[in-house]
Order: structure tokens, then sequence, then C-alpha cells
């Protein structure tokens, strides 16, 4: 996103003092309804295949009730961006399970939510909830969430959550009333015993809530009518003991600026571990992009602080907003509930993902010296829409104000998206973060990642591993999600983490897995990084350097290392230092590297091999170098224009890559259609080492006509040392419209007849028929006759008079008519009046029928709707034998350069042949009343060089025929 560089540094000034400004007591006070003690969860009924729903319901605030906000168009630069996979190994997944199927519950989208607790892990979705022991036996359920809460009421977006505080159980979904959300906090520290529960209702509908667990309460925020956002505080100690009038504070979020379009939703702290200072304030964060509005005139997170005093509700406050600058972030708009930025195999159907969310949960944790609170939230990677995971540490020492630690990008460069993360930190400062991953060559699937505290910052370091592959895709509706949970064994290193894919087609199913990323073990060592070398004009004595991490519980120190060049042992040394427990140091090789050759790809290894080593997988890392050129600039791609109708002037724009070592700019490129003389210009920019730039030429080519274009894009720097990618050749097409519409019931032209045309027809969507010719007069009125298999067909008919491939009001010859109002299937024919105008072009033109069921047939180009479009010839004339002749021939334009072309007509026609030449506004500009004949062709030469630029069209025929045929030319 653009930056307001100002605005930055006053920001980065303010950071220091911003909570000691004013704050702002709650906006409203509300004392829960204690609805009573339920009975044990695991005496509840089970909910039997009966008990489903037949139908999806949707539980979240349709988007149709949010309000529209300026948008902001800006480009964003992601500086940050990780784009390969981290390459160290961890132990194997140790739990991996099924939660809940589709059919077990039958609400869309299911929204799961799971925590892990000493010894179960307890699991809901809308709207049921299930109980497993900690090796994935079910041990209670699936119980009706309604039923347990006692709130006759399956409304959907539970949460649950495990306090370790107070080693008890919270279970939260919406509640009966209207406005309300129902809370049950578990009596003990079993999760199948018995629940308090407790209803608050808020000013309006509290949707997508979200807690987090606090040493003095409760907190949480709430998408408020699908309008705003609020953030509340409920009365952990007395929801604890049971007490009957808990009291929930509602804060308004000062100077917050909500995502118009998509679930407002932002992020209340929530503790991991049992180490908190009690007189530590909560926190609310979310994040703000100024794609949104001009409200918004930089990226950043704001940050709220909540001070609550129970004891004098009057002393509670919410603090204006610390706004902490980030990196540069695209949160976008199509990952709410428009069209979607998932996509899928096999469908056109993308999936949810949000953009106006902060990942649930926020997790913090005190590691003595300093304080680290963890965010997620999804962003746009690049104009394909692919998505990504913005994650952010922030770390305070308890006295200092919030700032980043550390944030990167996590979207690998496989072409997938990967969003919908949640993420978590254990003891040692380790990072695991979950996520959906999709795209159109993968179905939704589940993986996850992470990185070692002191791993360089910014980076997932962790091999990506699967957590499932979804088999299934969905492709009857955009819900997806809407949020996944990540939570933290009570031990302190293990996480677990639930979302939801497809098992079959449009079948949801929720996975639950737990995995670790500190092993536990006294002896292991690993290398995590090969530092140098790096591509570049390498030589034949390259030094190579690696970071090596103490992964275990002793110090370590005298270990072997191997190093290996293209699979083959180069060198063993010995790392005669001492690293401590989770530390790294790096360690230089005596023996260097022959990289000498140019354009080669080397693969460098190397291997830790310490004796006793508990864990191998981590004990090996692998680099690619290449030994680049100096100078290499080359031609990656053309990326416009595209295959496509009615391209017209087009701007060609190529994708250039410098594959060298040495920094490139001001070097011309180029591009030739045909092999037509070349367009030059010159790049101005920079481009680096690796990088890539696009690049659009300023002189535009007419792609008016229509047929197959060659382009050739290529490079020119002076002195490049390799030649062969310099260019690239693309072939592009423009066509006709051809919207292929739906017809499988029957909609759409069982049969066209009109004059020689006769033609029955299956469902095509789009069918051409232009090879099928009607010859009609002008002034004529003529019937049409059309057969449908369904009713309610509106139908409309076009002929391209002017045969610019174009079907506009002015040309229509059958106006809307609707064939069987009110009929379903069956067989239906009508008869109507097709009238040719007197002035009509005569010649050749293509004639568009189309038709639409239950609505007017709209443009004759618009690709939506059930129905049919096909095409045909209709040639305008009194047609005579010689007329039938000339409709016969063969019509051919060859290009000779300089706007220069030869016209041949092949034909069996024995007469005088005329050539005429017309501007696109009809207005005759040249002829040749007699083109001399060499056999069965007629020939012209025909010199367009003196005349205007544009496009023109060709007719040629007999002299003593109404019939001609046509042909486009473009003068450039």
């Amino acid at each position: 996103m653009k930056k307001n560089y100002l605005l930055l540094m006053l920001s980065f000034l303010c950071l220091a003092t911003v909570f000691g400004q004013e704050k702002f007591p709650p906006e409203e006070v509300i004392t829960g309804t204690f609805l009573g003690k339920t009975i044990p969860l695991r005496d509840f009924p089970t909910i039997q295949p009966g008990d489903v729903r037949s139908e999806a319901i949707e539980v979240m605030v349709p988007n149709d009730s949010r309000t529209p906000m300026e948008h902001v168009e800006t480009t964003t630069v992601i500086n940050n961006l990780q784009t390969e996979k981290g390459k160290i190994q961890t132990r194997e997944i140790e739990q991996n399970f099924i939660g809940v199927s589709q059919s077990e519950s039958g609400f869309l989208p299911p929204d799961p939510t799971g925590a892990v607790g000493p010894d179960h892990y307890v699991h809901s979705v809308n709207s049921l909830v299930k109980i497993f022991d900690k090796s994935g036996n079910l041990e209670v359920g699936p119980v009706s969430l309604s039923a347990f809460l006692g709130i006759n009421s399956n409304a959907g977006d539970p949460i649950i959550m495990y306090d370790q505080l107070a080693d008890r159980w919270v279970v939260s979904e919406f509640g009966s009333l209207n406005n309300s959300l129902a809370i049950g906090v578990s009596e003990t520290s079993d999760p199948t015993g018995a629940y308090n529960v407790y209803q608050y209702i808020f000013s309006g509908f509290p949707d997508y809530p979200k807690y987090g667990m606090w040493h003095d309460g409760y907190y949480g925020t709430v998408n408020l009518n699908g309008q705003t956002t609020q953030g509340f505080v409920m009365e952990r100690d007395e929801m604890l003991v049971g007490g009957p009038d808990p009291q929930i504070l509602i804060f308004n979020l000062p100077q917050i600026v909500v995502n118009p379009n998509q679930v407002k939703s932002p992020g209340a702290v929530s503790l991991l571990g049992t180490d908190v200072d009690p007189s530590t304030p909560g926190y609310i964060t979310y994040l703000q992009d100024d794609g949104w509005t001009s409200q918004i005139s930089f990226d950043h997170l704001k940050v709220w602080e909540i001070d609550v005093d129970w004891n004098n509700i009057g002393n509670s406050t919410i603090s204006q907003p610390l706004e902490i600058p980030t990196d540069p972030f695209d949160a976008g708009e199509l990952f709410g509930n428009g069209n979607g930025a998932i996509r899928q195999p096999g469908t056109s159907q993308r999936l949810a993902g949000h953009g106006g969310i902060i990942s649930f949960p926020t997790h913090y944790r005190s590691f003595g010296s300093y304080n680290s609170w963890l965010i997620t939230f999804n962003t746009f990677i690049d104009a394909n829409e692919t998505g990504g995971i913005r994650w952010i540490e922030l770390r305070n020492d308890g006295s200092s104000d919030w700032s980043i630690f550390q944030e990167g990008t996590y979207s690998i460069a496989d072409g997938h998206s990967r969003l919908m993360s949640s993420a978590a930190m254990d003891a040692a400062g380790n990072i695991g973060m979950a996520y959906t991953t999709a795209s159109e060559n993968l179905p939704v699937s589940l993986r996850y990642t992470g990185r070692f505290n002191g791993d360089p910052l910014g980076e997932m370091t962790v091999e990506e591993t699967t957590i499932i592959d979804g088999p299934g895709v969905r492709n009857n509706t955009n819900r997806y999600g809407d949020y996944s949970h990540m939570s933290l064994d009570p031990n302190d290193f293990t996480f677990w983490f639930t979302s939801d894919y497809f098992s079959s087609t449009n079948q949801w199913r929720t996975q639950i897995a737990s995995f670790g990323l500190s092993g536990g073990f006294a002896a292991d060592l690993g290398a995590i990084s090969i530092d140098e070398p790096e591509d570049g004009v390498l030589t034949a004595n390259e030094s190579v350097e690696v970071t090596i991490r103490n992964f275990g519980s002793n110090p370590q120190s005298g270990f072997p290392l191997e190093l290996y060049l293209d699979g083959n042992l180069v060198a063993t040394e010995v790392f005669s230092g001492t690293i401590n427990p989770n530390d790294t140091d790096t360690y230089t090789f005596n023996e260097t590297l022959d990289l000498s050759n140019q354009s080669q790809t080397y693969t460098i290894e190397v291997a830790t091999d310490l004796s006793g080593d508990e864990f191998e997988g981590n004990d090996r890392i692998s680099k690619d170098v290449t030994s680049l050129f100096a100078e290499d600039v080359g031609a990656l791609a053309i990326t416009s224009p595209e295959t496509g109708n009615g391209l017209g002037m087009q701007t060609v724009t190529i994708e250039i890559q410098n594959f060298g070592a040495n920094q490139q700019s001001n070097f011309d490129v180029q591009y030739s259609v045909d092999g037509e003389a070349p367009v030059v210009e010159t790049f101005t920019g920079t481009i680096d080492s690796g990088e890539t730039a696009s690049f659009d030429f300023t002189e535009q080519v007419n792609f008016t006509e229509l047929k197959e274009y060659e382009i050739t894009a290529t490079t020119n720097l002076s002195g490049d040392e390799q030649a062969s990618n310099d260019s690239v050749t693309v072939i592009i097409e423009n066509l006709i419209c051809q919207p292929e519409l739906f017809c499988i019931l029957g909609d759409g032209f069982q049969l066209v007849s009109i004059a020689e045309i006769n033609n029955v027809s299956g469902c095509e969507g789009y069918g051409d028929f232009r090879s099928q010719i009607a010859n009609l007069d002008p002034g004529s009125t003529n019937d049409i006759t059309l057969t449908t298999g369904y009713g309610s067909q509106n139908v409309k008919v076009w002929i391209d008079f002017n045969d610019d491939f174009n079907f506009a009001g002015n040309e229509v010859v059958v106006p809307n008519f609707e064939i069987a109002p009110g009929e379903t299937a069956g067989s239906y024919t009508e008869t109507l009046d097709l009238i040719i105008p007197s002035d009509a072009p005569l010649g050749e033109h293509i004639m568009r029928v189309r038709s639409s069921r239950d609505s007017a047939v709209p443009n004759g180009c618009i690709d939506d709707g059930v129905g049919e479009v096909e095409d045909y010839t209709v040639n305008i004339g009194s047609l005579g034998v010689n007329d039938f002749k000339i409709s016969d021939s063969e019509l051919i334009v060859t290009t000779l350069g300089n706007n220069k072309y030869d016209v041949t007509l092949s034909t069996t026609f024995d007469g005088g042949v005329y050539l005429s030449i017309f501007n696109t506004l009809g207005q005759e500009v040249a002829m040749n009343k007699s083109v001399s004949k060499e056999g069965n062709t007629y020939k012209a030469s025909l010199d367009m060089s003196k005349v205007s630029s544009g496009v023109y069209i060709l007719k040629m025929g007999g002299i003593s025929t109404t019939s001609y045929k046509t042909a486009r030319i473009i003068v450039e």
C-alpha cells in the first residue's frame, strides 16, 4: 500500500505516549442472566442421524447488511514476502483425526473451534460439541449445543476455551434471546461434567464473537449488526464460582476504521501458559488497511489498552489506540462473502477467506524479560489474488508500549493460496502456524509450518507439513470456515489445531491435529541454513558458511560437519566450539567449492553428525546456488494481450527478469507482431539480480481483425552474455464473443430454420454454425422458426450488418419474444418475423440467435445465464445462379507490409468483378471497377499507405450480381 511518510514519522514519535492519552469509560455495563447449572455434559443424549438438519444454514450476518465505504486504489509492494518453504524438519505429527462430518451437523459453514486441556480435547462446530481424549478417542458426543446450554437455539458461532489459570472450560455460542451470547463455564476441571450457563444481551446482534482468556476477565469482540465492532470484558471470577450476576463491560473502540465489505473482527489478547503479571492490562488489536478508505493513510495495527476495576466499574477504561506501522499489506475485499479468494480445481466457485479479521486467537506469552503477542491475518500477494498470511510478533517489556519485533508474509511461490491461519507460541518462543491452502490445482487442504526462536527474523523456517489434503470441493456456495483454531497443550510445547476441508463434493469435515517443534531431547543438533554462497558470479574457490542450531537440552561441542556438492561428499570437518541449548552458531568450511561453471545450478548440502543424536530428521540442510553471468537480462513472458473477444487496440506488456549478477537499467526492449518491423522502446527502471519487472510498451497494437497473431518480445541488453533467454513468443487470437450459457435442461434451441438453414441441434451453450448460410432479400420479411425444449424462453435475433462483431440495438431483426410463458420442460415451437431493412448492406453477415429463460434477452455477448447462443450466416441480396457462385467463393487478403496487400477471389463465377473499400462509417474510399482474372482467380494489388490508419472493409463481388465477399484490413 502507498505510504504517507510524514504520518509514519509522526506515528513513530507518538508510540511511547499514546496509552497515556485520553481514556474512555465503558459504553455499557450489562449484568448476565444466570440460566442455571447443567447436568453433566456426558449425560446428554447424543445427536442421532435423524436429528441433523437437511438444509445448510448460514449463521453469519449477510453481506447486504454491511455499509458500503469508499475504497481507495493503492499499489502494494510486499517487502517481507517469504516465497520458499522452510527446510527444518521436525517430529512427525503426533495426533491427526477426524472431528465432525457435515452429516452430523447439517450446518454451513461449520465454524470449527477446539481447545486442549490436561487430558481432553473439546471440539465444537455449528451446532454441536464433542469431547475426545488426547489420543483421538471419542468420549462424549456429539451433543447439541442448544440442548447442552439450555438455550433452545442452534444459532451457532461456537467458541471453546481452556482456562489454564483456573483449570476450567468455557463453551460459547449465540443465545436463545435476540442479540445474546450464551456462555457455559465448567464447574470443575472435568470438561465432561456440569457447567454454569450465563446469557448476555447486547444492543445489537453480536455476530462473529471471538474471545481471549486473561487473568482479570474473559475478553472478546463482536461484529455488532454487521456494521461496526465492540470489545467487551466478562467478569471471569464470578463466572468461575457460579455467581448469579456476573457483569460484562462493553467498550466502543475509539478511532477504529473497519473494513467496509467484510466481517469486522479485532482480536482480544489471550494468555498462553500461567505466567502473567496481575497488574497487566488487557488488549485488543485490529488491522488497518490504507486500501479500505482515505481515512487510513498508512497500513498499521491499532492496539487498545483496557484497564478493568471490578470493585469500582467507573474506574474501568479503554485507551485511545496505539498505532503501530507495519510493512505494506493488502487485506483486500474479495476475501469476504463476495466471490471469495480461495480458488478450487474443477470449478469456478471460489470460497470466502475473510479480509477484515484478525485471525483467532491472538496469543500472548510472558518470557520474564519481555512479553510476546502473536497476530496473524489474511492478505493478498499479487494481482492474481493469491492469498498469503501476514504474521506479526509484537513485544514489550511490561513498561514500554508494544512494538513490532518481527513480521513476515507467508506465501510460497507454488501457485497455492495460504490463509485462514491460527498460530501460537510455545514456552521456548517457537511459533507454530497452521492454515488452509488451496488453488485451481489443489483442493482445500490443511498444513502447518513454524519457526524456532532465534531463527532469521520474519521467516517460517520449519518445513511445511501436510495435515490433510482434502479430496473434495464446494461448488454450490462460497461459504467456508469461518475460522480455524490453534490452542496449546498445558505441557506448553504441543500445538493443537482444527479447521475444515471437503471430504467430498459439498460435504465439509473437520480435522484435529497436534504437533510439536521442540523435541524434548537431550542430544539434538541440526543444520538450519546455508548462508554462503549466494547466486552470483561464482569462482572455483567458494567458501561455504552454515548455521547450526542446538535443538537439545545439553550443550554440544566437537562434533563433525559434512559438506556435499551435488550429492557427493566433499569434506568432513569438526566444529570445535560450544553451542548451548536453543542457541545457534555459524561455521565456515576450510574446504572450498568449484562453482565456476556459468549458468549451472549446484546443490550444496551440509549435515551434522553428532554421536547419539536423538532426532536425525533435522540434521541436514540443502541449498541450490546458481553461477550467474554478470550481464544477462531476458524476457520471461508476454502477459498482455491475451486471447479473447473484442480486443481492438491493446497494450503489449512483457515480464523481464535479470538473470545476471549485475544490476541493470536503461536497456532496449522490443516487440514484433506477425514478423513485421519491431517496435523498440527503452526500459528506464532498475532491476536487481534475480528480480522481475513488468514493462508496458507505449505504442499499442490494433488486434481488431479476427485471427491469430504471433507476438515476439525481446530484450536488447548491450553485452548480454546469454542470448538464449532474450526472446519469448506467444500466439493470441481475437475471437468473436462466444458466451456459453446453461442449457442442459432443454433451454435454448433444438431447431433454427430460415430460408436455406434448417438446423437441428442439441445443447451447445454456444453453437458456431456460421458455415450455414441463409440468402435473404433487402426489405424482406422472412419466417424464422425456433424450437426449444423448455418454456419461458425469451429469444432475440441480431444481424451484424456493419461486420464489427458486436451486436448492437440497431442490428436487432427479431425483437425480444417469449416462447411458452410459464411452461417448463417440453417441446415448444414458434415462427416469428425476421425483417431485413431495405437499406441493409449487401453481402454476408453473422446472424446471432439467443435465448434466455424467465428474463428478457440481454446483449449478445454477456457470458451468463440460462439459455443458448447460436451463430449463423445470412447473405443479403436477390440471388441468381451467379450470386450463388460468388457466395461460394473464397476471398483471401495477404499482408505484404507497409500497408500493402494482395487481394484474391477464387471462384467459378465468370464475369466482371469489382473491389470496393469502405471505412467503418460505411463511406466508400476506393473502388476498382474491373479486377483482372487469372484462371479461376481474380487478383488485385492494394496500396493503403496513403490513407488514414484504422479498420477498412473490403467488398469483392460480381458486377452483375448482388452478392459479394467481405474482409477486413487494419491500416497502421
